[in-house]
């Protein structure tokens, strides 16, 4: 081992042993964890995908709040469009009416209006451990994120523990309790 390594060694001991725990048991460690979007789910709903069979991509993505422009924007029978913080209301310029709290009504609203051109689904977000990452320490996997956060979708670091893992274990006492300092002069 030459005098370059040891001094990296020395600097990932001090770092390891005095970044925050963030209550996670040694050896831990850092991921990115990041949202993934889950289509066509039947329960605990974040919100709803309006697709565009025509061009083949997303029209619309969000909750009822946001809709309300979206189908103004795009719909010009629409007379009245509003959300009272549970229910959509849209009248037509037909005096048809929908009043809704559930994507069902909107989809009868969007066949009405763009027969075959949208399906409708909904969509529930979830947190799931980027694949391929894994830091020693927190300020390295925020590195990583601050400089590939492009390829995730709103990542954040995560900490774990190498729990019953006694190579990681060893591996960590050794790199946190060597003197560095000793080997360095010798």
């Amino acid at each position: 081992m030459n005098k370059s390594d040891i001094e990296f060694l020395k600097e990932l001991q001090n770092e390891m042993l005095t970044q925050d725990t963030v209550s996670q048991a040694d050896p831990r460690f850092w991921v990115v964890m990041q949202t993934v979007r889950d289509y066509w789910v039947d329960d605990d709903v974040d919100g709803f995908c309006i697709y565009d069979n025509n061009s083949a991509e997303n029209a619309f993505e969000g909750e009822f709040e946001e809709l309300v422009d979206w189908l103004k924007e795009n719909f010009n029978v629409i007379v009245k469009c509003e959300y009272d913080g549970s229910f959509i209301d849209i009248v037509c310029e037909d005096e048809n009416e929908f009043f809704t709290d559930n994507i069902s009504e909107i989809e009868d609203f969007l066949e009405a209006y763009a027969p075959g051109e949208y399906s409708i689904c909904n969509y529930r977000d979830r947190e799931e451990i980027a694949q391929d990452t894994m830091f020693l320490t927190l300020r390295e996997c925020k590195k990583h994120i601050k400089t590939n956060g492009y390829h995730y979708n709103k990542p954040h670091p995560y900490a774990m523990t190498a729990w019953r893992s006694p190579q990681v274990e060893r591996l960590y006492k050794i790199l946190q309790n060597t003197n560095w300092d000793e080997l360095l002069n010798s």
